[in-house]
């Protein structure tokens, strides 16, 4: 994960952090860059910018505040707690899943910074609807552990796009060892490429996701392939749309 420095200027030196407690987790309402929530909070009479990171949608993070710094975030929280917020207004839309990721790689390194502090919504301390009611708040901690049931499995494929017909897989999946296998890989190894792959023949799917590590057994996997073409569909789009972690 790229965190930008951005480089702000503070009107006043914002105090240490003595203990980190939480990650609260807020939505701006609204869009723009970090450099127009800067100004804004300037103006408020603050320091500056009140939240230590901001994550776009496009999937870039930003740095706002030090870290280590108390912030300006959650009323009577701030000097316990890091504030993290999102671009757009999850009032009344829902996160791209660039910006999903990026938040779940960001959280599980503040997480690794600061094992014991909770995971927070800004409305758990203050009287906000702040992230907003379709911020996908229990996706975003799915870093916390592998996908390993079969629906947790289905939803992450589906939500990326790899997989559309959820019933047919949760079907699939369970009975199916060897297409359970492709997709527990596939959900806990990859993530997304911005430049898909156009390979399609079976010979070179098997031979890039062999590479990769996502399957092994070489020769059952081409006979597996041309004979469900459902699974080949599968191992089609792993191959094509996504990249090892």
């Amino acid at each position: 994960m790229n965190i930008v420095n951005t480089g702000f200027k503070f009107k006043n030196t914002p105090s240490t952090r003595k203990s980190t407690k939480y990650i609260i987790l807020h939505h701006r309402a609204g869009n723009g860059d970090a450099e127009s929530i800067h100004k804004t909070h300037l103006n408020n009479g603050w320091s500056g910018i009140g939240y230590h990171f901001y994550v776009r949608k496009d999937g870039s993070v930003y740095q706002g505040r030090p870290i280590n710094a108390s912030g300006a975030h959650t009323t009577d929280y701030n000097s316990v707690s890091v504030g993290v917020c999102f671009e757009g207004n999850f009032e009344n839309e829902k996160m791209s899943y660039k910006q999903l990721q990026a938040g779940r790689e960001l959280i599980a390194y503040l997480k690794e910074k600061y094992p014991s502090a909770q995971i927070k919504k800004h409305r758990d301390f203050n009287a906000t609807a702040c992230p907003g009611r379709y911020f996908p708040f229990g996706e975003l901690l799915i870093f916390k552990k592998e996908l390993t049931t079969v629906n947790d499995i289905v939803w992450e494929l589906n939500h990326r796009g790899i997989i559309s017909d959820k019933q047919l897989w949760l079907e699939k999946l369970t009975p199916n060892s060897n297409a359970y296998h492709l997709a527990y890989k596939a959900a806990n190894m990859t993530v997304n490429k911005d430049k898909p792959l156009n390979l399609n023949t079976v010979n070179d799917i098997v031979w890039e996701l062999n590479s990769r590590k996502i399957m092994t057994d070489k020769t059952l996997w081409m006979k597996l392939l041309n004979e469900d073409m459902n699974l080949y569909w599968l191992a089609l789009k792993i191959c094509n749309q996504t990249k090892n972690k």
